[in-house]
């Protein structure tokens, strides 16, 4: 993207990575067994040999589920929901018989055994909850799966046909409130007296939990689509190109800016416009301590570095000020947002597009956009390829849908949104808790029972170095405090992947402002909601201030990170009593992989 004289994320963390798919079913299913088994071998008296081969034959019918849980195949979400009609059936009269195996009045007696009673009834509950499981989501899945699969979901005239989609959200909503009372069934069971019980339960509620939250996602992204799409009344949305090779705190500098329009499920593209057309300012969105955070970025008053902030609803409300105040702009229903990765992915989706003799696909979209353009193609050409890229995936979007590409969109869109790199802001209330639930608002949390530690990153040497800069953290759980909280050790290193001799033969447009192929990363650290962090070190000396914004504590320093260099970041966080795990939030990479593991919990 243009202007090279510029200074240029709980969709929520806690959401998990798949749809019932075998892996998440056989593994839950998996974890029930062995809890099954180690309950019978506890309990004692002349009733633990028949207490034995109940449990035993039980394990024989979850394995026969396992067995046809695996039938499912890895793939997409159509793939896995069109399975489904294929293993309900078994799965039912699998789980019903390992429930009946459990429902010898023994089993009741077995509960009140001291120590190990309330494991063996933690146990049961298990298998009842994976039955009901079976019984009756599977089958609202089914239902819901069905009502896209063989419904037509084109209007004949380019855009969707949104009655099915309505009819099916109704049905997916359904199937997710029961998954979510079965989530908390099991999440409720008290800790187990056996480490190993204890463990494997803990897997399993983690394993359910992510299931209902990704249905909830679904559902979330098939609630949002009528209002976005104008089944009410028409919508105009602005739209940021942001482009990741020139790092902010959201993505990447806004590089152009356009608008599209919805009325009644077909879509209409209007013309971009590069960041250098823009004038005007929005320096009434920026709170407290923001102008510290983010100095020297012309933050407020040059429309590319809006995205400096990782708060999206913060960008999108100076997204539509700047867009109000331009000739060839106007009101706006909300702000969509999407990076070079998300592009790929959509297209993916829903087929490659091809700009000035270049086909774009599923593979090579976002290597191009991010690196290979400045290398390539000049200057002044650069802008056609990102805003022709960006116009037709969302022309695309809707367009002569069907079953299959609806849910391959729906999975792009909900893994893209998690991993920052698409983001959709709506300025009618009455979307928004359908937008969080599709996890596409890109918000700054403030819930402190699943905090967040956030790390943000803005280029100050106004390059395209950034696609060279590879990270990876670990957060790693270490202990927990007198008052229920717990502490944690977070990792982040930066690879400057360059070396010197491919530097010197970069065109000046990528390496203007850094010559030496230094990456110029600002840092800020957020401190989760009832939290802190503590400790911070960086392996180059890098010092790191406090500032106070966004409601937290800040903490704002900066890594020049030289070519063939990694550096190391490291520091400490602990929250609040009672909180859920950590999750650590990020500027989007330059890439689908966000690069970040988790250990000890």
């Amino acid at each position: 993207m243009s202007s090279r004289h510029a200074r240029n994320r709980a969709f929520n963390s806690s959401h998990a990575r798949a749809i019932p798919k075998q892996r998440h079913i056989g593994r839950w299913i998996a974890l029930v067994i062995i809890l099954l088994v180690l309950a019978a071998a506890a309990a004692a008296g002349t009733a633990g040999l028949k207490l034995y081969r109940s449990a035993m034959s039980a394990k024989g019918h979850l394995t026969k589920a396992i067995s046809t849980a695996q039938s499912l195949k890895d793939g997409d979400l159509t793939t896995s929901l069109t399975n489904l009609d294929g293993i309900i059936g078994t799965m039912q009269t699998e789980t019903a018989a390992a429930k009946q195996d459990l429902s010898d009045p023994l089993w009741t007696i077995a509960e009140k055994a001291p120590v190990y009673g309330t494991d063996i009834k933690s146990v049961r509950t298990a298998v009842d909850t994976l039955d009901d499981f079976a019984q009756t989501t599977l089958p609202q899945l089914k239902t819901a799966a069905n009502t896209l699969l063989k419904s037509n979901l084109s209007d004949g005239n380019g855009g969707l046909n949104l009655e099915p989609i309505m009819a099916a959200n109704k049905q997916f909503a359904a199937a997710n409130k029961t998954l979510t009372a079965q989530a908390k069934t099991i999440d409720d069971l008290p800790d187990a007296k056996l480490s190993v019980i204890q463990n494997a339960l803990s897997k399993g509620k983690t394993q359910l939990t992510n299931i209902s939250g990704k249905v909830d996602q679904l559902t979330g992204i098939l609630n949002m689509l009528p209002n976005f799409l104008g089944v009410n009344g028409a919508r105009n949305y602005v739209i940021l190109a942001q482009t990741n090779s020139e790092i902010r705190g959201a993505g990447g500098m806004a590089g152009s800016v356009g608008s599209f329009s919805a009325d009644n499920g077909k879509i209409t593209v209007n013309e971009f416009h590069p960041n250098a057309e823009f004038h005007g300012n929005a320096t009434d969105q920026i709170g407290d301590g923001q102008a510290t955070l983010f100095s020297d970025l012309y933050f407020g008053t040059a429309i590319h570095n809006i995205t400096s902030t990782p708060d999206y609803p913060q960008v999108a409300r100076m997204a539509s000020e700047f867009w109000q105040q331009q000739s060839f702009g106007g009101a706006s229903d909300g702000v969509m947002s999407l990076d070079p990765v998300a592009l790929q992915a959509m297209i993916g989706a829903t087929g490659p597009v091809t700009i000035n003799g270049t086909t774009f696909d599923g593979t090579n979209t976002a290597e191009f956009l991010l690196n290979k353009v400045y290398i390539d193609i000049p200057v002044a050409q650069q802008d056609s390829y990102f805003t022709g890229t960006a116009a037709q995936v969302i022309a695309n979007m809707f367009s002569n849908m069907d079953a299959t590409k609806m849910m391959k969109l729906a999975k792009a869109m909900m893994d893209m949104a998690e991993q920052r790199h698409f983001y959709f802001w709506s300025f009618h209330d009455e979307d928004t808790a359908t937008l969080r639930s599709a996890g596409v608002t890109g918000e700054i949390t403030s819930d402190a029972k699943n905090p967040v530690v956030g790390m943000y990153l803005n280029e100050m040497y106004a390059s395209k170095i950034d696609w060279y800069v590879d990270r990876k953290t670990t957060v790693q759980k270490t202990g927990t405090t007198a008052d229920g909280g717990a502490t944690y050790h977070v990792t982040t290193t930066f690879t400057n992947r360059l070396t010197a001799a491919e530097n010197a033969s970069l065109p000046s447009y990528i390496n203007l402002n850094t010559p030496n192929g230094t990456a110029g990363d600002r840092v800020i650290l957020f401190a989760p909601t009832g939290g802190s962090i503590t400790n911070i070190s960086a392996s180059n000396g890098a010092g790191f201030t406090e500032v106070a914004a966004y409601d937290r504590s800040t903490y704002l320093g900066q890594l020049d990170i030289p070519v063939g260099t990694t550096i190391t970041l490291e520091y400490d966080v602990t929250t609040g009593a009672g909180a859920a795990d950590l999750q650590f939030d990020q500027t989007p990479t330059c890439t689908s992989d966000p690069g970040v593991t988790y250990q000890g919990f």
